[in-house]
């Protein structure tokens, strides 16, 4: 690997709250306000981690096989909870279309989530 001097460091300036007697120090509040500092800092990281990523040896070779491997398994997202249900966006590999899945709360089958025959597993529509 090149010799690369490190990813730049965000400034530290403490914020304290104290919540129901218990004192909470923020060093990076600073970052919700989302001002031009803290792009600075993110674009600096983003080029960081790109000079180093750059650098791996046989990585197009690694990026094939991720991508590969990228699409053999199963992608959840968008888990809201709403009462006793958790719906979920699934879509299993190679699949055109994400379902809306709505699991029962405490009926989660043992080997983890399956759309296909678990206990408490409801396909409500499918999506484009």
């Amino acid at each position: 690997m090149s010799d690369i001097s490190g990813p730049p460091i965000a400034r530290a300036d403490v914020v304290r709250d104290v919540h129901h007697g218990i004192t909470l120090d923020d060093a990076y509040r600073w970052m919700e306000a989302d001002g031009e500092e803290f792009h600075r800092w993110l674009d600096g990281q983003a080029s960081h981690a790109r000079e180093q990523l750059d650098t791996l040896p046989r990585r197009e070779e690694l990026l094939t096989r991720i991508r590969e491997r990228g699409g053999a398994l199963p992608q959840y997202s968008d888990v809201t909870l709403a009462g006793d249900r958790i719906f979920y966006l699934a879509r299993e590999p190679g699949a055109s279309r994400c379902r809306i899945l709505a699991h029962i709360t405490g009926k989660f089958p043992a080997d983890g989530i399956s759309a296909e025959g678990a206990p408490g597993l409801v396909e409500r529509s499918g999506l484009e």
